[in-house]
């Protein structure tokens, strides 16, 4: 984990029933000294190349991206941090700490150090952080999910602290206060709002543009002291070949073209890593042909999914595995590995092990259900096509999984239509309302399960992709998950919801989608991470090598996996 802070930063303190937790914190550098001598970060530009474009919108935000909550993460007070794991660790700061001192009820003290002061010179106070409860609790989002079960926020008398009190127990309530925004700003989306909202972090809004965004660093913060002074955040997806001596891009998805590039650059590093993102094909449970379980079985089994992910990722060093879960992705401390199975038969197609793909089980199983195989495709009893209507995500990976899927199931005999949905989300509430039979698209799986999962459950909204499927059993294993503050308790709860999912072939999951970080060589301290955030969160901790007296060889590596 890279966190912002230095030793002398406050740790996140976690107190129940006598166990103390403290967050972890890195050695910090050494305060920069006057005179020559090697490079120094506190003097330094840092140009970070993110996916774009980029908006003004709040983390709260429907309308916020990934990239746009990772910069929010350098210029708003958080309670929290990501590390490349995914696994939050307390910020310091302006929320100096934040400890759980009570599970029944849950209360929370948030500390609130007022001596930091927002870009405008107001101090960061505890009406800050319940203003920004009373706007979370008021939306009708899975942003506000969490702050919904916060009953009071009551300030001490010196307002040094603020107590939440739960009146529903929320087990993940670290993911709330994060990127808070100073009482009564504005929450437009405009990206010149960066510029006119105040900040309060390690790093200032300079200028921004939906291109290039540039901050400075906060003279206010005494945490990472000696980090960049100047960080320039571009939507160029190309390494420059010269100009740019410190210099870090993320792509969300490691393509035959971005390691073609990195291997014209040698001055640059480079490492393959699982993202936090699955891309899955989830069934409708209110359409016709797949609301039975049959035909979802078979459907799933008539991809050949290892053939997709060569096609897509075989060409270069790294290539996902088949995915196991429906809810983690690749590289998540949950992760589930089943054990050994046989092989899939036809006459042992009762395997439901998500790993396994079965062509030959598939066939029997549809004519099991009275399809039969014709030279124009399967035909059901009635004389009717094989048909589906397929929704598709809009991101050119998206868009090249499908065709990849509807390749190899009209090869088999299925027709297929493909409808193009404006979002993620979108492709996946056509699904859950019956508009189409099938959706493809990307989900973003968050730091816990609790955000995938957030599909299954009784209110789920459209920002957390719902599935339309409802089942008891389903909706008491979440409540009893969000509840559970045990994390080892917690995660079994949840890969129980994942195996429900699995069984019954709502979800095909297809991969977990490889991303690529770069670098150049001087930038020290740099960590692939499983999301954007967890790599944005450590720019203040990032510094400069010293210089070396022998020449390296630039390699990209890969995660086994």
């Amino acid at each position: 984990m890279i966190p912002r802070g230095s030793g002398r930063r406050v740790a996140l303190v976690i107190v129940i029933s006598g166990i103390v937790v403290v967050a972890a914190t890195l050695l910090a550098y050494r305060r920069p000294t006057s005179g020559a001598g090697p490079a120094n970060p506190a003097t330094s530009s840092l140009t970070l190349s993110l996916p774009g474009p980029f908006n003004g919108c709040s983390v709260l935000s429907p309308r916020a991206t990934a990239t746009t909550s990772a910069i929010l993460d350098l210029i708003r007070p958080s309670a929290f941090l990501t590390g490349p794991t995914n696994v939050l660790t307390g910020e310091g700061g302006a929320i100096a700490s934040a400890e759980l001192v009570s599970l029944h009820p849950e209360t929370v003290v948030y500390t609130v150090n007022h001596k930091m002061r927002w870009s405008d010179g107001r101090a960061f106070s505890a009406n800050d952080l319940i203003q920004w409860w009373r706007s979370a609790r008021r939306l009708d989002s899975v942003n506000g999910d969490g702050y919904r079960a916060i009953s009071t926020m009551t300030v001490n008398k010196r307002r040094t602290s603020v107590t939440a009190l739960f009146s529903s127990d929320f087990a993940d309530w670290n993911l709330l206060f994060r990127d808070v925004e100073q009482s009564g700003a504005n929450h437009s989306c405009a990206i010149d709002e960066l510029t006119t909202q105040p900040s309060l972090g390690p790093y200032l809004v300079r200028s921004a543009t939906s291109r290039r965004i540039v901050l400075v660093a906060n003279p206010q913060w005494t945490i990472n002291y000696n980090r960049f002074h100047r960080v320039i955040i571009t939507s160029s997806s190309e390494l420059p070949n010269r100009g740019a001596k410190y210099f870090v891009q993320y792509d969300p998805v490691a393509t035959k073209s971005v390691v073609e590039g990195l291997v014209a650059h040698p001055r640059y590093l480079g490492q393959f890593g699982n993202s936090s993102d699955l891309v899955e094909m989830t069934f409708s449970p209110h359409a016709t042909l797949t609301s039975n379980r049959s035909i979802r079985v078979a459907l799933s089994w008539l991809l050949d999914r290892r053939a997709i992910l060569n096609q897509l990722f075989g060409a270069f060093t790294f290539t996902p595995s088949v995915p196991t879960s429906a809810l983690f992705s690749q590289g998540q401390v949950d992760y589930p590995v089943p054990a050994p199975l046989p092989a899939a038969t036809p006459t042992n197609s009762g395997i439901v092990d998500s790993s396994q793909d079965c062509r030959a089980c598939a066939v029997t199983i549809l004519g099991d259900a009275g399809y039969v195989r014709t030279a124009r495709g399967w035909r059901s009893a009635s004389g009717g096509d094989l048909h589906l209507d397929v929704a598709v995500g809009p991101t050119a990976l998206d868009q090249r999984t499908a065709a990849l899927v509807v390749r190899q199931w009209t090869a088999q005999g299925v027709s297929v239509t493909l409808r193009a949905a404006p979002t993620d989300a979108a492709a996946a509430d056509m699904a859950a309302r019956g508009v189409v039979d099938v959706a493809i698209f990307d989900r973003p799986t968050g730091t816990t399960p609790w955000v995938s999962a957030r599909s299954w459950d009784q209110t789920p909204y459209l920002d957390s992709y719902p599935s339309g499927v409802r089942s008891a059993l389903t909706d008491q294993l979440f409540t009893q998950a969000q509840k559970t503050f045990n994390p080892a308790t917690a995660s079994l709860i949840w890969l129980k919801i994942d195996h429900l999912i699995l069984r019954d072939f709502w979800v095909r999951p297809l991969y977990t989608v490889p991303s690529m970080t770069e670098w150049s060589g001087p930038v020290a301290n740099v960590v692939p991470s499983l999301s954007l955030s967890g790599l944005v969160d450590q720019v203040s901790n990032w510094g400069i090598s010293l210089p070396s007296t022998t020449t390296s060889v630039r390699t990209a590596t890969s995660p086994v996996g």
